[in-house]
């Protein structure tokens, strides 16, 4: 049976417990609060009983919001989000190389010249992943950690839409990433098929790179590591 003292004391406080009322509900908040005094004072009539049972249809209807990150876990998604970016840009400049590569090998003169972009696309892709694989790690880590700080027992975590945004972002890396290899793996394949030797790109890189600059040096001894392994 229907408690009108309860039901109204019931409705009152779920809006009290909420951190600001929503919009176009103030009328009723001060409704029921009326409802509340006139619960305690007396029965209520039959008609007012429907009205009170109504508003609180209403109010299990009401979306209650769950909570949302802290600041400290806002900054580390932005951090992560940062990562995911500069590993897209990267992916980018890789697939320039291997376009130019292409486009060098299609007339069938210049494929030293297409092994050498082909060897950069190759190396700036490795470069790529690993920094797509660190923004996802972190990515990840923000998660977890804001989907195990929420009540299990009470509404679910309201993420920011900018996370959105950011799980859209290594979607696209990472699809970028997978086709590239394959177009970096099948132009590998051609080369060799036509008799390039990858291997001598390697000292035409190290001429381009010497003149005892320790940073050019560095890239030097990578660029070989890199190329003795085809």
């Amino acid at each position: 049976k229907f408690c009108p003292n309860v039901g109204c004391i019931a409705i009152l406080g779920r809006f009290e417990r909420s951190d600001s009322l929503p919009k176009g509900l103030a009328a009723m908040y001060t409704l029921f609060s009326v409802l509340v005094t006139a619960c305690q004072a007396t029965a209520l009539s039959p008609e007012l009983q429907a009205g009170v049972q109504g508003a609180m249809l209403l109010s299990a209807a009401l979306p209650e919001h769950g909570p949302t990150p802290t600041p400290e876990l806002k900054n580390k998604m932005a951090k992560a989000g940062s990562v995911v970016y500069t590993a897209y840009q990267l992916l980018q400049n890789a697939e320039g190389s291997v376009e130019e590569a292409q486009e060098k090998a299609r007339t069938g003169t210049r494929l030293q010249g297409a092994a050498s972009n082909l060897a950069t696309g190759e190396m700036t892709l490795q470069r790529a992943s690993a920094l797509l694989q660190d923004g996802k790690r972190m990515k990840n880590q923000v998660t977890n950690s804001f989907q195990n700080s929420a009540d299990p027992l009470g509404a679910p975590p309201e993420a920011p839409h900018s996370w959105d945004a950011t799980d859209a972002m290594v979607r696209r890396a990472s699809a970028k990433e997978h086709a590239l290899h394959e177009r970096i793996t099948d132009m590998k394949s051609s080369l060799r098929r036509a008799g390039v030797s990858l291997m001598s790109v390697a000292s035409e890189k190290t001429e381009k790179l010497s003149g005892g600059d320790p940073v050019m040096d560095k890239e030097e001894d990578a660029m070989v590591a890199f190329l003795s392994k085809y």
